[in-house]
């Protein structure tokens, strides 16, 4: 006869069991749902990660372009500076009249020099000097002349005679009430204006000339086979509407202009140009010891083209700006600015680029001419 111990026994067997069984199924679940909060709390860690890399980035990006923006912005007024800079030296430079000052030290800038080199606290400024009789008077040209100056450009013949004719209409008064087939054509346009008929005052004159091109006007880069960028001049660079007289100056003009003097030719402006970088044309005389045309000579105007660039020295940012002055005595500062661009994208590059504008000073403005002419 079986005792009540073991009775009981056999009857928590069963439920022993039973616990045992339905304790798994608890665990198991349990694991499920551990695992799942794990692969969300992975997913919700990589989601955190990449918006903070995003904003990281984001930031860091918005902290690089202002830096760049205060760079620029500072590199302008540097630039500004270098413009005032270079008409100080213009402006002793005209006081001494000569090679040497009252001390027998050279000037900051003689003839036929084209770059000037300032060292600022926080940048290197390179400043371009071109006199206004290097370039053709857009006012006073022939024809002929602005023809061949854009077909050395690169404009075809007719393009360039047509171009030609339509810019001295464009500057000559109404020759009747008519008018002429330019302002026939002005008038003909979706939105028509009326041709200047007047002595142009500023280049910027010129773009709505019929013929004309931005491309033409603000000049453009070429690729050579070799793989080599160039840029055609600018008409900023190569016309001017400051009242000039005397020539064009050789020791400045570049070679298109030389190619449209009349008697000249191609080969003739090569030579000028080839003589100049020795040395500058001091006297008529040495010009004609190179060349028998007419139209040119060797003595600067009073009115200059400055373009002053300025570089950060650790990145490398840039701004150009550029300025039409005039030295005068007739004004109590001893110039008068004429024009005035804040933001100049035209800018050539000095000597050695533009980490070596400090080279200027500390090898001298004699060895920087040679080197600087073109």
């Amino acid at each position: 006869m079986k005792t009540a111990q073991e009775r009981n026994r056999k009857l928590r067997i069963p439920n022993a069991g039973f616990r045992t069984r339905k304790a798994a199924r608890e665990m198991g679940s349990g694991s499920r749902e551990n695992g799942i909060a794990l692969l969300a709390v992975l997913w919700l860690t990589v989601a955190l990660s990449a918006m903070a890399l995003a904003t990281s980035y984001l930031v860091r990006t918005e902290v690089e372009a202002a830096t760049n923006r205060i760079e620029g912005e500072q590199m302008r007024f540097l630039a500004r500076g270098g413009i005032e800079a270079a008409v100080d030296s213009l402006l002793r430079a005209a006081a001494v009249r000569g090679a040497a000052g009252a001390d027998g030290e050279r000037p900051e800038f003689v003839l036929g020099q084209r770059w000037l080199a300032y060292e600022f606290p926080g940048g290197r400024c390179a400043v371009e000097v071109m006199p206004e009789n290097a370039k053709l008077n857009v006012n006073q040209a022939r024809p002929e002349q602005l023809a061949a100056l854009f077909r050395a450009l690169g404009v075809a013949d007719a393009e360039s005679a047509e171009l030609a004719l339509a810019i001295a209409d464009w500057r000559s008064r109404r020759g009747s009430d008519a008018g002429s087939v330019f302002d026939a054509y002005y008038a003909a346009l979706p939105e028509p204006y009326l041709a200047r008929h007047a002595p142009l005052e500023q280049m910027e004159e010129l773009l709505p000339v019929k013929g004309m091109s931005r491309e033409l006007f603000f000049g453009r880069a070429e690729q050579s086979e070799q793989g080599e960028w160039t840029r055609t001049p600018p008409l900023a660079d190569l016309l001017t509407a400051a009242p000039i007289a005397g020539g064009v100056n050789v020791n400045y003009a570049a070679q298109e202009v030389l190619e449209t003097l009349p008697g000249w030719d191609r080969a003739a402006a090569s030579r000028v140009v080839e003589f100049r970088e020795r040395t500058a044309f001091q006297t008529r005389a040495e010009l004609e010891g190179v060349v028998a045309g007419t139209g040119a000579t060797t003595t600067a105007s009073p009115f200059y083209t400055l373009t002053a660039t300025c570089f950060h020295p650790d990145s490398g940012a840039g701004r150009s700006v550029r300025a039409l002055v005039e030295i005068t005595l007739l004004e109590a500062t001893g110039h008068q600015v004429l024009g005035w661009w804040d933001e100049w994208p035209f800018a050539n590059e000095a000597p050695g680029g533009p980490q070596a504008a400090a080279d200027f000073e500390a090898g001298g403005q004699a060895g920087a001419n040679e080197e600087s002419r073109a």
